[in-house]
């Protein structure tokens, strides 16, 4: 049956992306929405609101990301200076060290999914 050929290879495909996505990436110990959070805070200066928006997340699914990767010791808060309401979140010194790991490991690991999808999609 062809529907169910297409069926298989659709759910063989929602699988490597979910996988990909959601389970800690080769040694690197995040997935890909942690990798994106970390690049983000790493190149400028952002609120939890800002990098929800940019992730395009939910300020609560942005809110538990940054719990984690600050309980993990990666991301670290600090009030504005000129806004007490507002808060930004920064690199620790172990952030920066696993995001150099993320710069270094997720094309490869990126490339080697693609082509995997690929193969899943023919």
């Amino acid at each position: 049956m062809v529907e169910q050929e297409q069926l298989q290879r659709l759910t063989q495909i929602y699988t490597v992306v979910t996988q990909c996505y959601n389970q800690p990436l080769a040694d690197m110990a995040v997935n890909l929405p942690q990798c994106q959070l970390l690049g983000y805070v790493g190149s400028e200066q952002l609120s939890v609101a800002q990098v929800a928006h940019k992730l395009g997340f939910s300020a609560t699914r942005t809110s538990n990301l940054v719990v984690d990767l600050c309980k993990r010791g990666y991301l670290k808060q600090h009030v504005a200076s000129n806004d007490r309401r507002r808060r930004y979140l920064a690199l620790t010194v172990q952030g920066q060290q696993q995001l150099n790991v993320i710069q270094q490991q997720l094309p490869d690991i990126l490339h080697k999914t693609l082509q995997e999808l690929y193969g899943a999609a023919n």
